[in-house]
C-alpha cells in the first residue's frame, strides 16, 4: 500500500465517520458520540478495506 492510499483511506474513513456521527445525534451526549465514532470508524475502516482488495484483486 503506498502513501497515497493510506491516505485518502483515512480521508475516506474520517468524512464517514464525521457524517455518520452527525447525522445520528444532536452533540449532547458525549457517550452517544463516542459509541457512534467508534461504529462508524468501524464500518467505514472495513468497508475501506474490502473496496481496496477489491480494486486490486480486479486490477491485477
Amino acid at each position: 500500500m503506498n502513501p497515497t492510499d493510506i491516505l485518502l483511506s483515512i480521508a475516506i474513513v474520517g468524512i464517514y465517520t464525521l457524517v455518520h456521527i452527525y447525522l445520528k445525534t444532536n452533540y449532547k451526549n458525549n457517550t452517544e458520540i463516542l459509541k457512534l465514532f467508534l461504529e462508524g470508524f468501524s464500518i467505514a475502516t472495513l468497508v475501506t478495506g474490502v473496496l481496496y482488495y477489491l480494486i486490486k484483486f480486479i486490477a491485477s
